[in-house]
């Protein structure tokens, strides 16, 4: 219910990630492994569910990392679903191609820092640049979107999430999202004490003046 806002949608993990976010809540998808799910287990619950459900969400690990992500969204289609895409923007051209070929309605892009510290931050040198691109295609490409930092104090200051709102501007939607250090990669993450809620509303505040923005998760 809250995957895609205003839709009631499944969502399907993919495995498999090219970045090393010290705060990454999914560890346990970086390294693309054998399926835990049979297409055919995920294909019957989708149509089990048809009746109320009314979008699926692609995330995981990294979903443009996936070989097989181009048949897997032609496959959701048929079942007469409409998909958002979760990405880390690392893959310009490949969402470039999703989008020319009609296969995504909405696109979240998660923007980790600000991109002087990028490539250091993620562990992949050019991904700052990657991103870049990723930006400029999602305010040009006309399908509903939204950016999205997690607030991890590791990675981002208070002051630089409106400076991050700033390159943004022009995007539909910025939505903050609350750390939450329940599951990192890095364990030392772990330990790292979240924002507090009043500083991430007064940021969401400055960040307004540039595109929209709300919070989550506090």
């Amino acid at each position: 219910m809250i995957d895609w806002p205003g839709r009631l949608t499944s969502t399907v993990f993919l495995a498999g990630c090219s970045l090393r976010c010290p705060f990454c809540h999914n560890p346990s998808l970086i390294s693309a492994g054998s399926a835990d799910t049979e297409w055919s287990q995920l294909e019957q619950h989708l149509q089990d569910k048809r009746a109320w459900l009314d979008g699926v969400v692609v995330t995981g690990g990294e979903p443009t990392d996936d070989p097989a992500i181009i048949p897997l969204l032609h496959s959701l289609i048929r079942l007469g679903y409409e998909i958002k895409l979760d990405t880390n923007g690392t893959n310009p051209d490949t969402l470039e191609t999703l989008l020319a070929m009609g296969l995504i309605s909405y696109v979240a892009l998660d923007i980790k820092t600000t991109f002087d510290r990028y490539d250091d931050l993620v562990g992949r040198p050019g991904s700052a640049m990657r991103v870049e691109r990723t930006i400029a295609l999602l305010r040009r490409c006309g399908v509903p979107h939204e950016f999205r930092t997690t607030a991890y104090p590791g990675a981002v200051t208070i002051d630089d999430l409106p400076r991050l709102a700033k390159t943004l501007s022009g995007g539909a939607l910025y939505a903050i999202q609350q750390f939450v250090p329940d599951t990192t990669l890095d364990p030392r993450a772990g330990i790292v004490a979240p924002f507090s809620p009043d500083l991430l509303h007064d940021a969401a505040d400055r960040c307004a003046e540039h595109l929209p923005t709300i919070v989550r998760g506090a």
